[in-house]
């Protein structure tokens, strides 16, 4: 029954919202039903954030301290850090240094024995493989055959 009742309503005129009067178009487009739900919904979600905020506000301990405060300030509303650049003194740029010269030759030495270790394998490359089958015969006669 419910396809004779479907296919009957196939037939039905569409419902359409009215357009604007033409002696109101000076007012511009007219909000349509789909047009208002969005702009609720838009409005609704920009105050849901906006008491979001206000909450986070009256949650916030004025007593709450951060070293990063230290250095930060807000520069037209937004938070900017003051970086200082990094001064080393000239003892600490030569034991750095120094740091560096013991890691490369770390570095040398433990490449040089994997090229030793390498050179060393290398030996039985050209090689031909002996043959590890050992027979036991009693006379040289049955070893040739």
């Amino acid at each position: 029954m419910s396809s004779f009742r479907n296919a009957h309503k196939s037939h039905q005129k569409t419902h359409r919202e009215r357009g604007q009067l033409s002696s109101r178009a000076h007012l511009g487009n007219l909000e349509k039903k789909k047009d208002y739900k969005l702009r609720a919904r838009d409005f609704q979600k920009k105050q849901k954030y906006l008491k979001a905020l206000r909450q986070k506000a009256l949650d916030k301990n004025p007593d709450e301290f951060y070293f990063k405060m230290v250095n930060s300030q807000l520069k037209e509303g937004v938070h900017v850090e003051e970086q200082k650049p990094d001064e080393l003194t000239p003892q600490q740029m030569r034991l750095m240094q120094n740091q560096d010269l013991n890691y490369v030759a770390y570095k040398r030495s433990t490449e040089l024995k994997k090229i030793e270790q390498l050179k060393s394998e290398l030996h039985l490359v050209g090689a031909q493989k002996q043959n590890k089958h050992i027979l036991f015969v009693d006379s040289k006669k049955e070893g040739m055959c």
